[in-house]
């Protein structure tokens, strides 16, 4: 047997034994804890302690035990609401009622037990706990109300609230539709590089292969629990995250039924004019989304299941606002601009005391090479019968080119054309 081989055995040794004398570790950005310590009336710690946990939807009951210092943890619990108990020798039984537990978060619950028979309850009603003492991570958690109550602008993407998280920029769209059918949105968050986000679906992450700034899969919003959003000292298990470790769990059935139905409706018919656009008939823009969702018991306490479908129709044409320069302005003469443009070879260096062109005409001779070569193409250019001019706007100014030539190719006239407008030009 080789040395290298012996060495691998070893280590492999090792690692079994480690794994074996170590307890298990949940991932956080799958699970919630709940924690808490349990006194008496003199506030010292209360020892084995029975304590279980009880999940109010699925029936799912765990169980632990306090140790030396009274303190109990359930550091795997799944998202939900959960009930409390707590019994222990001379002590009545404690119970607390709606305590929610969410991912990547961390609940204390801590219990004072009173003196009494195990058969005497003391039942309290959970609140709200007033900040964060057990972990130092900054997050924000959108619940499932405010996924689905809060209105969600274009495509109905969780991510549009994101612009309710501190340090986020507003979400945008930064590809076409072909190259992103899910419509994801990007932002920066704290002034990092989008490219440091990181979304997780249920533990597993989602990110698009050829454009990493964009989760590859958007779940609908009526099927998501949870949206929790780290943006600063987060848990080194987050991983692969340097602006923001987004963590996105989705529904799953409990022991009750529940449905739900829906169509996102968007029409041009019913929708504001574009006030640069100035047909009469508006541009063409149907969007359906709809869905819905189901989920209940397979076995009560044992087996649940739960499904969402979501699909999206549009129908769309548009307009688009394009600049051009008009034949005047391709050969120099801005006369029609009603500015006054000044030669830079002339005056002082510090602008004044230049010398305007005649009639706000560039001589050709004066235009720099790029400009002549920019503007010859489209001299040959000619417009088909499909194009219809809407709208024209006065030019905003004059410019100049590089190493002091005046540029003829600054001064535009904006043109507003419909969508069926064809330009086109042929070579000499």
């Amino acid at each position: 047997m080789t040395r290298h081989l012996k060495g691998f055995l070893l280590l492999v040794t090792v690692s079994l034994l480690v794994a074996g004398l170590t307890p298990a570790l949940k991932a956080q950005v799958l699970y919630g804890s709940l924690v808490g310590n349990v006194v008496d009336s003199s506030e010292s710690a209360v020892p084995n302690a029975q304590v279980s946990a009880t999940n109010k939807g699925t029936g799912l009951v765990k169980s632990t035990t306090s140790d030396d210092r009274g303190f109990y943890s359930f550091r795997d619990l799944q998202e939900g609401t959960y009930d409390l108990s707590i019994t222990a020798p001379g002590f009545a039984t404690y119970t607390r009622t709606d305590i929610r537990v969410s991912i990547n978060s961390l609940t204390r619950t801590d219990v004072q037990l009173q003196v009494g028979a195990v058969a005497e309850t003391v039942n309290v009603s959970a609140a709200a706990a007033a900040l964060q003492t057990d972990k130092s991570d900054v997050h924000v958690e959108l619940a499932s109300r405010e996924v689905t109550d809060v209105p969600l602008t274009g495509y109905r993407n969780f991510q549009n609230l994101l612009n309710l998280v501190p340090g986020a920029t507003p979400a945008r769209y930064q590809n076409a539709v072909t190259d992103t059918p899910n419509r994801a949105l990007t932002t920066n968050i704290n002034g990092t590089s989008r490219n440091g986000n990181n979304t997780r679906i249920d533990g597993a992450t989602s990110q698009n292969a050829w454009f990493t700034t964009h989760s590859i899969y958007i779940p609908p919003a009526e099927a998501i629990e949870t949206v929790n959003v780290s943006t600063n000292a987060f848990d080194a298990e987050q991983g692969l995250a340097g602006g923001a470790a987004v963590n996105v769990t989705t529904k799953s059935g409990t022991n009750d039924i529940h449905g739900v139905a829906f169509d996102f409706l968007n029409n041009s018919a019913i929708t504001a004019r574009n006030a640069f656009f100035l047909e009469a008939k508006k541009p063409k823009n149907i969007q359906n989304q709809y869905g819905g969702t189901l989920g209940g018991p397979i076995k009560k306490d044992k087996m649940f299941f739960f499904m969402s479908y979501e699909a999206l129709k549009q129908r769309t044409n548009f307009g688009t606002l394009v600049t051009v320069a008009t034949a005047r302005n391709r050969t120099g003469d801005f006369s029609d601009t009603g500015v006054t443009l000044f030669d830079p070879n002339t005056g002082n260096p510090d602008g004044t005391g230049r010398t305007a062109f005649t009639n706000a005409t560039i001589p050709l001779n004066r235009q720099s090479t790029a400009a002549q070569k920019l503007n010859a193409p489209w001299s040959r250019c000619r417009t088909f019968p499909a194009l219809r001019t809407i709208a024209s706007f006065p030019p905003p100014g004059s410019s100049t080119g590089p190493t002091g030539m005046a540029s003829s190719t600054g001064i535009p006239t904006r043109k507003h054309l419909s969508s069926a407008s064809t330009v086109g030009c042929t070579r000499r």
